[in-house]
């Protein structure tokens, strides 16, 4: 064995181990102490209502009407402005619109709109379209067993990598039953939205489908680099099989991951469009658990906050920085390996629902955040009229 092979056998050990540590110890204390400066309305509930007389497709469910954003959003800027992307939560029936079958029988979808951080709908007619099957069934076997399938969060590939411009989503996908069990997966576009093609599932809980299960929501989070920009990481609040139809034995925070690379070029330079197998961060290793119904490490076991989670690197910090939603209250994490984090701190309490948090940052790559960022959130009142009087909002946080 040559001297460089044992080096880097020596240092993939050192690695390994590190992990474990950093998974299994809070050892890194918070550098921002994040004040929430303003919290102010962007898109109002009349915002939304017009929003949805000019939505393209036209909606066919009026009764839930333009349930927007209903997943946290994706954003990205463009020579224009900005770009947005995020379910819509009503139902796109099956219709014939410009001459074309548009929709299906699915609640949820991916909305795209432009407008500026300011005014995320802006002035034109929101595009809502619905994440199309996959021409091999065989990606995604469960396709057709969803009641809901919609995203917001985007990564759009940059230059020199497979499929450059072009924008991979994740999607929360839901089973129909008598509660709650999502997947996430993704779906790509090649079109800057227009169309969206699945690409199968990639993280599913620990716990496997039943029927009788208590509702548990995975999320819907980001595609976040790792330090050595190799991995995607995504994270979400796992449920770990403990034999029973209860949540009880539940994490805060788990991760999976798969080369980037490999995520690209399946996505985009193969002629059979594909998600790649993910894995779980499960006992400080990579490779024990499969992200579809494997088992997971919780990162962040004294965490007071569950929920939904958005993770941005931050260039002011050179720290990661993960927002938290129990949909009521807001916290604060950070860490410097996208592994180990600070216990949570209390950011307040901005509902009665406030839902799917999206960090963005206010340079010229939005998924970088700074000293000050913005979170939006959804806000919901519990005044017995859904989505009605349902509206954007956004916090402006400072690091003091």
């Amino acid at each position: 064995m040559m001297p460089h092979k044992i080096y880097a056998i020596l240092a993939a050990c050192l690695m390994t181990a590190a992990a474990s540590v950093s998974a299994e110890a809070q050892t890194i204390s918070q550098l921002c102490t994040p004040k929430v400066t303003v919290n102010e309305i962007v898109v109002s509930p009349k915002q939304r209502y017009d929003a949805s007389q000019k939505a393209e497709p036209p909606l066919t469910d009026m009764g839930t009407g333009f349930a927007w954003p209903d997943t946290p959003m994706g954003v990205i800027k463009t020579a224009d402005g900005y770009q947005f992307f995020a379910s819509d939560g009503g139902q796109h029936a099956r219709q014939m619109w410009q001459g074309h079958w548009v929709g299906n029988n699915k609640w949820g979808s991916v909305v795209t709109t432009a407008g500026t951080l300011d005014n995320p709908l802006g002035s034109g007619d929101p595009q809502d379209v619905s994440v199309s099957p996959n021409p091999d069934p065989s990606v995604n076997p469960n396709y057709s067993s969803y009641g809901y399938m919609g995203g917001g969060p985007v990564y759009q590939v940059p230059a020199g990598m497979t499929g450059a411009g072009n924008l991979l989503v994740t999607y929360h996908a839901e089973l129909p039953n008598d509660a709650l069990y999502a997947a996430l997966g993704l779906a790509a576009s090649s079109d800057s939205g227009l169309h969206w093609k699945d690409l199968g599932e990639i993280i599913r809980l620990n716990q496997s489908y039943a029927v009788g299960l208590d509702g548990f929501e995975i999320g819907d989070g980001p595609l976040v680099l790792s330090p050595d920009g190799k991995y995607f990481y995504l994270y979400f609040p796992d449920w770990i099989a403990n034999g029973t139809l209860h949540s009880t034995t539940t994490t805060n925070v788990s991760v999976a991951r798969a080369l980037a690379s490999s995520v690209l070029e399946a996505a985009f330079g193969s002629t059979r469009q594909h998600a790649v197998v993910f894995e779980k961060f499960y006992k400080g290793s990579w490779h024990l658990q499969p992200a579809i119904g494997g088992a997971s490490t919780d990162l962040n076991p004294t965490s007071a906050y569950q929920g939904y989670l958005d993770i941005h690197y931050n260039s002011a910090l050179q720290r990661y920085v993960m927002i938290i939603s129990n949909d009521t209250n807001f916290a604060y994490a950070e860490s410097t390996d996208a592994l180990t984090w600070t216990v949570p701190t209390l950011l307040g309490t901005f509902g009665p629902i406030a839902a799917y948090p999206t960090a963005v940052g206010l340079g010229d790559d939005p998924h970088i955040l700074g000293q000050s960022f913005y979170v939006y959130f959804t806000h919901l009142p519990t005044d017995g009229m859904g989505w009605t009087n349902g509206a954007l909002r956004r916090l402006t946080l400072t690091c003091q």
